[in-house]
């Protein structure tokens, strides 16, 4: 179904209700679950048997992907007995795009009936122990993406009472995604992420300071994300491919190439998670 061309606009409200209807005018299924899926993690999407599946370039005012391994597919479909959303092709705040447009999914995935988001991404390891096709959960994160656009003037009037949640990273999903690996035969990492601007990776003195900071693995996305998520009254998790040691810790230059390959090589892994999850959740 082709639909009419429409005019740009601010209104951060007006631009996820058109994405809504223009989603509705195919499938009217009600996902519990929001899925978004990192670099080379996007064939997951063609796991989800009989889903709706849009290329977002055609939805209304969704932000094109222009990243390699992020297709730019949303699927809606019944998972393990679990309706969801699943978006293979997160925006990203180096491609030049505002908060208000990188975050643009999760919201729409809210407003279609999303009130648990599982992000996943690539990151390279900080942390001495952490090795490529690691896989790991986030405790919490540094985010040195940014916040300022996250919000809508309304939203920010009503929180200056104070802090939405204590701690983006819900605990029970921690539980519950820590229980899935254990029974998919997956080991789970834990520890803290950093995001950072990119496109460029982050310099070896960059890389020192995060580590004294606390931060286990560095990536590009999810922060913002996930702190978006929780504001908006949804159980955040986050699950990361270990693609690459940082700079630094690794004797040869990091490729965006290197990060896919080694994620297709985990994908089967983090989908075996998912599914059990998923299975717990129906």
């Amino acid at each position: 179904m082709t639909l009419p061309p429409v005019m740009p606009t601010d209104d951060l409200e007006v631009r996820v209700e058109r994405a809504v209807t223009a989603i509705r005018a195919r499938t009217t299924l009600v996902p519990r679950v929001g899925l978004t899926l990192g670099s080379g993690l996007g064939g997951i999407v063609d796991a989800i048997p009989e889903a709706t599946v849009f290329a977002t370039r055609e939805l209304p005012d969704w932000p094109p992907s222009t990243v390699a391994g992020h297709a730019g597919r949303l699927a809606i479909g019944t998972w393990c007995g679990v309706p969801v959303a699943a978006l293979s092709g997160r925006s990203h705040r180096y491609e030049g795009y505002s908060l208000d447009r990188v975050t643009f999914a999760v919201r729409v995935m809210r407003a279609l009936g999303a009130r648990t988001m599982v992000f996943t991404n690539a990151v390279g390891a900080i942390h001495p122990e952490l090795r490529p096709a690691d896989v790991m959960l986030a405790t919490g994160h540094l985010n040195w993406i940014g916040k300022r656009g996250l919000l809508t003037r309304d939203e920010l009037r009503e929180r200056r009472q104070g802090i939405r949640v204590a701690d983006p990273y819900s605990p029970r999903l921690r539980a519950a995604l820590l229980t899935a690996a254990a029974e998919a035969g997956v080991k789970l990492h834990q520890g803290v992420l950093m995001g950072g601007h990119g496109p460029t990776y982050e310099t070896a003195a960059e890389v020192r300071m995060a580590r004294r900071l606390g931060a286990d693995a560095a990536c590009m996305s999810t922060v913002h994300e996930v702190t978006l998520a929780a504001q908006l009254d949804c159980e955040a998790a986050s699950l990361s491919c270990v693609t690459n040691r940082a700079t630094g810790l690794s004797s040869v230059p990091l490729t965006h190439a290197e990060v896919t390959e080694v994620a297709d090589q985990v994908a089967g892994r983090l989908r075996l998670v998912l599914e059990r999850f998923l299975a717990a959740e129906a």
